[in-house]
């Protein structure tokens, strides 16, 4: 009776040990993900979230965060990844975390190759009726009053979400071109915003707006065609945008092969816009989410197996 009682208790510390080591295994081959509220965050989020959990045998969880909140969430461990970081809009807030929230490349944008832009615009009909082609010429009264939209004597702009940067970059272009006073940013969430803008424009009225690319907008409206970019000589918006992975650094030295998979995962800003229009014809529940990913997985399955063949 002795006997069978110590073996029964090692049989079942054996157990125990197992499953505790089964569920650390578990534990250490585990990845979140932030989000920064927007769109086209899903499908840089979606492929790499399939690729660890069926390639590499992670576990995940998605927190849906805002862009300082996820720069934040990956730069003091909170988080592990944030793979639409975009610069030069975020560069404060890459320079705050440089030494914990790691660039794992860039996954679209970056250069000629495949131009992300920021700009002013105004409808081409506008722009070819009254010869406004720069932002230098938005002084003019005539312009100041066209772009009034409330009737408050002061030219509107209809810009971006107060939380992301670039409300804080057009708020500096309009100081830097002497237009404070004339013209003021209207902030609105980005769904609120690009509404407003699509009613201008099936209506043909006048409208002053920032906007950027990618986006599914310019499917409808092209550039060039229904809209035209206003020249900007004073470079408010810098270098075009490069669209870049970010993960903890102890992470990444806890997952080597994880981050090495991560570093391989590109799309271009093409990509981005048809997701995003998927998005917004079927819904963004998780199972949509997965399905839409796993639609674009399959028709660049040659560049999925790539990523997939440098750590296996």
């Amino acid at each position: 009776m002795k006997y069978r009682l110590i073996f029964s208790l090692l049989v079942l510390t054996l157990v125990l040990s197992l499953i505790v080591s089964g569920g650390c295994a578990k534990e250490e081959k585990f990845a979140s993900f932030t989000t920064g509220a927007w769109t086209g965050d899903w499908l840089t989020i979606y492929p790499i979230k399939i690729l660890l959990e069926e390639e590499l045998g992670y576990t995940t969880r998605i927190d849906e965060t805002s862009v300082a909140m996820a720069w934040a969430a990956v730069g003091t461990g909170q988080a592990d990844l944030w793979t639409n970081a975009w610069l030069p809009n975020q560069a404060d807030l890459q320079a705050e975390f440089a030494e914990t929230a790691i660039s794992l490349g860039t996954i679209y944008g970056g250069g000629s190759h495949d131009p992300c832009l920021q700009f002013w615009a105004v409808p081409t009909s506008v722009s070819e009726q009254y010869g406004l082609t720069s932002i230098e010429q938005l002084d003019d009264p005539q312009f100041v009053e066209m772009f009034d939209t409330d009737g408050d004597g002061v030219g509107d702009l209809l810009g971006c979400d107060a939380a992301w940067k670039c409300a804080a970059i057009n708020d500096e272009i309009i100081v830097a071109y002497g237009l404070e006073g004339t013209y003021e940013q209207k902030y609105g969430a980005e769904s609120m915003i690009t509404a407003a803008i699509v009613g201008s424009m099936k209506k043909d009225e006048p409208a002053l707006f920032y906007f950027y690319t990618p986006h599914p907008f310019f499917i409808d409206y092209p550039i060039g065609e229904a809209v035209t970019i206003l020249e900007d000589p004073k470079g408010g918006w810098g270098e075009l945008a490069t669209i870049i992975k970010v993960a903890n650094h102890e992470w990444i030295e806890a997952n080597p092969k994880a981050a090495e998979l991560i570093r391989q995962v590109t799309m271009t800003q093409e990509d981005i816009a048809w997701s995003m229009v998927q998005v917004d014809d079927r819904g963004d529940d998780a199972a949509t989410l997965e399905a839409i990913a796993r639609e674009w997985m399959a028709d660049h399955q040659t560049e999925v197996d790539a990523w997939v063949a440098v750590v296996k």
